[in-house]
């Protein structure tokens, strides 16, 4: 699996589960209860792994267009030398 998938995944399962607790917590008198310990390492672990994946993802974005953006600089330095020689 790759990154850009797996940040997709976390922040997918990460909205879900804040509109699951949201309803229990606005149905049931009593929620977390017993499971709050359980419910805030949920959230950390999934807020953890969304972060980590969209850090990771624009690594990888930035690597795949280093290439493009080098060869677009060449062109444009040797347009802007080519353009001072033909001016007077």
């Amino acid at each position: 699996m790759d990154n850009e998938f797996l940040f997709y995944l976390c922040g997918i399962v990460l909205a879900i589960s804040a509109v699951v607790v949201s309803f229990l917590g606005l149905k049931m008198e009593k929620f977390p209860g017993r499971a709050s310990a359980l419910v805030a390492v949920w959230f950390i672990a999934l807020v953890g792994g969304t972060t980590t994946f969209a850090v990771l993802h624009a690594q990888d974005e930035h690597a795949h267009e280093e290439p493009a953006l080098e060869h677009a600089t060449e062109e444009a330095e040797k347009a802007a030398d080519e353009g001072v020689e033909q001016a007077p």
